[in-house]
């Protein structure tokens, strides 16, 4: 789970802030004091500090030199959060290595979206892989297909895990024709040390790596901070990290949006998978999902579908980014093992795995991050 530590001497403002960042599934922990705030930031190792200006013994200033002057906390982000608003109090704490800035007072959307965007630059400038989740809680979607074609469609641009998080026995390995012996479950029972990783993950002839669902379905709890871990361990070796996610918005599944640089909702253009859409996003968005990281997929799984792009876009409030279109060719690429974007790279669920592609690829990973 990632790490957030407040440091502001205004107590009540910290206890809002902790609630609003809790609520959006962060481990928030608070200093009110600037010398406090420092040693805490040494001992937690957080993977964001939010940080006031103004305070009374050590100002935020010095806390950020403290920080930026120490070898072993020294590239830890730092978003400033201060009532100081004018330009030149922004040029200041950016001039002192402030990775963002925003102003009080500060809605809860502005600060998640703030807080995702430092996070994700962080990562990409790390050389950390881009997270890119599929998600569709509507049965006969094709969201596993578009996963999978899309993971492959993306290991020219670097190394590509997909891990099949289905807590109810994954169908990634039937795309693949694959018969998994181990899980990332089994990994996670075993210790989720970097160490043994590599014996719970398969390797495709095409390059795609894949970290399997477990044969059977999930019934034991999944501590949220794990998947954070998983992802942790997956993003230092991977390019990019491709999930067929849980078809469920519990706290595991949550978990798994919240840490994704990118959401692909797909959905089938029918009424059934368009209220799903929408309640899906209705949930995302009261959970502190940033919302500028969602994007409706529209898939024709079979043929022509039952609501115009008209009606999809009025009830989204928004158009679909790619509406894929049906292919016939799907039936006999899944009976065979053999995915669209090896066998057939022309046909249209392949050119739309391409795009989806593209756009990662120009999106999660762009060029100096």
């Amino acid at each position: 789970m990632t790490r957030i530590l407040l440091i502001d001497d205004d107590v009540q403002l910290l206890q809002m802030i902790r609630m609003m960042l809790e609520r959006a599934g962060y481990e928030v922990f608070t200093s009110a004091e600037g010398a406090d705030g420092i040693e805490k930031v040494r001992q937690l190792q957080p993977d964001l500090v939010i940080l006031d200006l103004m305070m009374p013994d050590i100002d935020g200033f010095q806390v950020l030199q403290a920080i930026r002057s120490d070898p072993l906390i020294s590239e830890t982000p730092v978003l400033v959060l201060t009532a100081r608003a004018q330009v030149v109090d922004r040029e200041a704490a950016l001039a002192a290595r402030a990775d963002d800035y925003l102003a009080k007072p500060v809605s809860q959307k502005e600060l998640l979206d703030r807080v995702q965007e430092v996070l994700s630059r962080r990562r990409r400038a790390g050389g950390q892989g881009g997270v890119v989740l599929f998600l569709g809680l509507r049965g006969g979607t094709g969201t596993t297909t578009l996963a999978v074609n899309t993971a492959l469609a993306l290991i020219h641009s670097g190394p590509v895990v997909l891990w099949d998080a289905s807590l109810n026995s994954g169908h990634v390995g039937l795309h693949l024709r694959i018969a998994p012996r181990t899980s990332w479950l089994d990994w996670w029972r075993s210790g989720c040390s970097r160490v043994n990783l590599e014996a719970h993950l398969v390797s495709h002839p095409a390059g795609l790596v894949l970290f399997p669902a477990p044969m059977m379905p999930v019934t034991e709890s999944i501590e949220e901070s794990v998947i954070g871990l998983t992802l942790d361990v997956l993003r230092e070796r991977f390019t990019f990290v491709v999930i067929d996610s849980p078809s469920t918005l519990t706290p595991p599944g949550l978990s798994f949006c919240r840490e994704s640089d990118w959401i692909f909702l797909v959905m089938s253009p029918e009424v059934g998978a368009l209220q799903s859409t929408v309640m899906t996003m209705r949930v995302l968005q009261s959970a502190g999902i940033v919302m500028d990281r969602v994007r409706v997929v529209v898939n024709h799984v079979t043929g022509a579908g039952m609501l115009s792009p008209q009606t999809i876009e009025r009830a989204l409030s928004q158009a679909p980014m790619l509406t894929v279109p049906f292919d016939p060719n799907q039936g006999v690429a899944l009976a065979q093992g053999t995915p669209l974007v090896l066998s057939q790279s022309s046909s249209p669920l392949a050119g739309a795995a391409q795009r989806l592609a593209g756009y990662i690829t120009s999106t999660v990973r762009q060029p100096g991050g």
